[in-house]
């Protein structure tokens, strides 16, 4: 499972409009329409979607939690921002169905209501890196975080951990810390990169947004992340693990 959630979701400011308000539905494994979007999703990040195969196995086993971003109701704006994410990405138009019946191991009841995605996010039990996940001490990663490109800045990004935080800590995962790894801000070809995928290099990076959000760096990795861009130029990119109580 990849840990790295390096510009999935461009760091937007920490007080970005608090209306914006969004739920988590369970990715179904099982389902043929929720496979075929995570994989859209995943071309539209432009991260490796030849994942999306392997993380059926891993969410049936409860070792992944991944969840959907969806727009609450309660959301004012959800009618335009809906608007302009199918506007952008016409292949994610469709609504697809709750169907997931578990969540983290554990038997969950679907809601078989329809809902139309903005993103997605994961809290996985298991780490390919040391000291990132352990389930037994309550230490869950934070993963595959994306929100549409097509809304990002609205506050989206912000509501969406805010929803997983308050979540980890209740059942099936009972969280106690959670991790992540991000983005140096100091990485060396840091930059380059975002001017040659034009992202504004004047915006707060990721690692000093999750350091507002209370993560504490706990390590510092050379050439953590290997990025390779939709040209198939491979960026050597230094990365950061960070760290949070939450219970």
């Amino acid at each position: 499972m990849p840990s790295s959630i390096i510009e999935e979701v461009t760091a937007e400011p920490i007080k970005a409009p608090a209306r914006a308000k969004v739920n988590l539905i369970a990715w179904d494994p099982e389902s043929p329409a929720h496979v075929e979007r995570m994989f859209q999703q995943r071309v539209a990040c432009g991260w490796n979607e030849t994942y999306v195969k392997k993380w059926r196995g891993v969410q049936r086993e409860g070792k992944m939690t991944l969840q959907w971003v969806v727009l609450s109701d309660n959301d004012p704006e959800k009618e335009t921002k809906l608007a302009q994410h199918q506007l952008k990405y016409p292949r994610e138009a469709l609504p697809i169905i709750d169907t997931a019946t578990a969540l983290g191991g554990k038997p969950r009841t679907p809601s078989s209501q329809s809902f139309i995605p903005v993103g997605h996010i994961s809290l996985d039990a298991e780490s390919p890196n040391p000291d990132q996940a352990d389930a037994e001490k309550g230490l869950y990663c934070i993963t595959t975080f994306y929100i549409s490109r097509a809304i990002q800045r609205g506050g989206l990004g912000r509501a969406a951990m805010d929803t997983i935080e308050s979540e980890a800590v209740n059942e099936p995962l009972c969280a106690k810390v959670l991790s992540l790894d991000t983005l140096a801000k100091e990485s060396t070809n840091r930059n380059e990169m975002l001017a040659e995928l034009g992202i504004d290099l004047e915006s707060l990076s990721n690692q000093d947004w999750y350091e507002r959000r209370g993560y504490k760096v706990w390590r510092y990795v050379e050439g953590h992340i290997q990025h390779r861009d939709r040209n198939g130029k491979v960026w050597p990119l230094d990365g950061v693990f960070m760290k949070k109580t939450v219970a």
